[in-house]
């Protein structure tokens, strides 16, 4: 009976020392989760303030091309009025040699 007792109180020893390791795991575990739960915060912010970055770009870059898009149609217009420009300065040009040549043809011929 002594041996079973014995046996008896170094399984209670070891289940003890198990427990006690266990508390010690626990412990440490609990310390590294709080870490790891401060961390996930962390990243949870850093994540709200990319997006909303992210999402402020976005709007950046919509106003940009918005600009772009009305930039590319005033130059347009631009072009097509230097076009009409063009084509009246020619006219202009043209008119204004006849009355050179008109002016000058007189003057050689005599007249005044």
């Amino acid at each position: 009976m002594t041996e079973r007792l014995d046996r008896i109180e170094a399984i209670l020893e070891r289940t003890a020392q198990r427990a006690e390791a266990n508390t010690v795991a626990i412990e440490a575990n609990a310390v590294a989760i709080e870490a790891i739960a401060a961390t996930i915060e962390a990243d949870r912010v850093a994540n709200a303030q990319l997006r909303s970055t992210v999402n402020s770009l976005v709007q950046v870059v919509e106003i940009h091309q918005l600009n772009h898009e009305a930039t590319g149609h005033n130059f347009e217009g631009i072009v097509t009025e230097l076009r009409e420009i063009r084509t009246e300065l020619r006219g202009l040009r043209t008119e204004s040699q006849r009355i050179l040549e008109y002016l000058f043809g007189r003057q050689e011929n005599g007249e005044s």
